[in-house]
């Protein structure tokens, strides 16, 4: 019997063998970082944990690094949590010091740390722009820039962004956001290159909608919310954490040595034009004669 769509995928079905590498996660004390983080520690690496304490405490998860170090650490996995604000410019150096100095070394990096504004395009302000611009774009140059030449000089090293559909697929309430995770992507593909004869591989990963805390208000109409998860993806159903946490793994994985300058869509087949359960296919509307695109 096959399982239900609305099924969530079996966690920790990929094993992958990181003993001795060490994983830096922006943003990793809860969501998609989060189970990232887990996954990484569940498979042997050293974790520093990246976290904000402001934005945890604004989402109501005050605690959520120090819950997350303690729960890996009983696990008898090294971590460290380190607190670094990341709209502030010079934090995101800071914290790849900070990284460098308690692990010994940065292996691999997961840029997940990110902020998104719901509002009209007319509507977003100077300080919304230069917010989601700071976070989404600039932290993660900053932090690139001080873990390559290290990775360069050992000749191995993994850089794993996380993007979004909204690369490909823009909502209008996310206009900011969305334009950042493009150029996010752009640059990905552009490091692809430059890193690639250093034996740096860099890739993206772009998750549709993923039930996480950020999304959260969504969920306060239970059946609402079973409607959006039900027509977003073809698959249909939300994805959950720990899907977007074995496309990581495997991105960060020797399997994976010959993939770089790459997207992974992780959206339940979000990106490609569908026609959602009672609606006509995108195309279907063209007839055989009509050359309109």
């Amino acid at each position: 019997m096959s399982a239900s769509p609305q099924a969530a995928a079996k966690t920790g079905a990929l094993r992958v063998d990181f003993a001795g590498r060490r994983v830096l996660v922006t943003g990793g004390s809860r969501g998609i970082a989060g189970a990232i983080a887990r996954a990484f520690a569940g498979n042997g690496a050293t974790i520093a944990l990246n976290y904000c304490a402001q934005a945890d405490a604004r989402a109501g998860f005050p605690d959520a690094a120090e819950r997350m170090q303690a729960s890996l650490r009983q696990a008898g996995v090294k971590a460290t949590a380190i607190e670094g604000d990341l709209t502030q410019r010079g934090a995101a150096a800071a914290l790849a010091e900070r990284a460098i100095a308690e692990l010994g070394g940065i292996d691999i990096v997961v840029l997940s740390a990110s902020v998104q504004i719901h509002k009209d395009f007319i509507d977003q302000s100077e300080a919304d722009v230069a917010l989601q611009l700071q976070i989404n774009l600039v932290a993660n140059i900053e932090l690139l820039q001080r873990l390559i030449p290290p990775m360069r000089n050992s000749g191995w090293g993994r850089i794993i962004s996380i993007g979004s559909v909204q690369e490909i697929a823009p909502s209008g309430e996310m206009p900011i956001y969305a334009m950042t995770k493009a150029a996010q992507e752009n640059l990905v593909r552009n490091l692809a290159i430059q890193n690639a004869r250093y034996g740096i591989t860099v890739n993206n990963i772009a998750p549709g909608l993923v039930q996480t805390d950020r999304n959260a208000f969504r969920r306060r109409d239970p059946a609402a919310w079973d409607a959006i998860a039900a027509g977003a993806n073809p698959i249909g159903r939300a994805g959950q954490p720990d899907d977007i946490a074995g496309a990581a793994l495997f991105l960060a994985s020797d399997a994976a040595s010959f993939v770089t300058g790459s997207t992974l869509q992780a959206t339940g087949g979000a990106h490609i034009p569908w026609a959602r359960p009672g609606a006509s296919h995108p195309l279907a509307a063209k007839s055989a004669g009509d050359s309109r695109s």
